[in-house]
């Protein structure tokens, strides 16, 4: 599975584009550094052939993006999100991209995501997972054959994870879902921000879970 990485700049998210028979990109930063971005992305896939964009949640420094990406698409790439993520989306309304001075995006999903669907990424098949408790709408992609977990702002690096002080936030939902992940056999992992995690996901994985916790 051939993934590479656009790090976040400042208040952006990792975006990550994966190559293939279906050419993905998973999620957009906000938009403020695009440009930037998608000069990267050239580097790794024309842009015109990107086929589809997931959002791993419905927050602004992921998704804010989304139309440039569109844009350089000509419009053809389908945008995937959790179910959960479809309205806060449409709606297009955000306190904290009003904050950073931005703008949220109204957004249509035509690629609704649930919990159990399967979903070839790059050429690679991937389940989608449920993983609310960061935000109602987080997903994650876990790839097992790949052994490689898309896993948004839900774990980090190094034991992290998400914050579930935001509204519709839940630090016992949240609990469940880094409980649910620590089950899996991860080597790699791509997460919203921060490094990459290259071998041993689940350690870091089970770290979190720990660390959260402890709280």
């Amino acid at each position: 599975m051939e993934v590479h990485p656009v790090f976040g700049r400042d208040y952006d998210a990792n975006v990550f584009i994966v190559s293939g028979r279906v050419p993905t990109v998973i999620d957009t930063g906000t938009g403020f550094h695009s440009r930037e971005v998608l000069r990267r992305v050239k580097e790794f896939v024309d842009p015109a052939e990107i086929q589809q964009i997931v959002l791993t949640h419905e927050h602004f420094d992921h998704v804010g993006g989304t139309p440039d990406f569109l844009a350089a698409t000509g419009g053809r790439a389908r945008v995937g999100a959790h179910r959960d993520a479809v309205a806060k989306l449409k709606a297009g309304q955000s306190t904290f991209a009003e904050m950073l001075g931005g703008r949220m995006p109204s957004l249509d999903v035509t690629l609704p995501l649930q919990d159990g669907m399967s979903l070839i990424v790059g050429d690679v098949t991937c389940s989608v997972l449920s993983t609310p408790g960061h935000s109602p709408g987080s997903l994650c992609l876990y790839c097992p054959e790949e052994k490689v977990l898309f896993s948004g702002d839900t774990v980090f690096a190094g034991g992290g994870f998400g914050r579930y002080d935001f509204p519709g936030g839940s630090y016992v939902v949240l609990v469940a879902s880094v409980q649910r992940l620590a089950s899996l056999d991860v080597q790699r992992m791509f997460s919203g921000h921060g490094p990459v995690v290259e071998e041993k996901g689940t350690v870091h994985i089970r770290h979190a879970l720990s660390n959260l916790q402890l709280r």
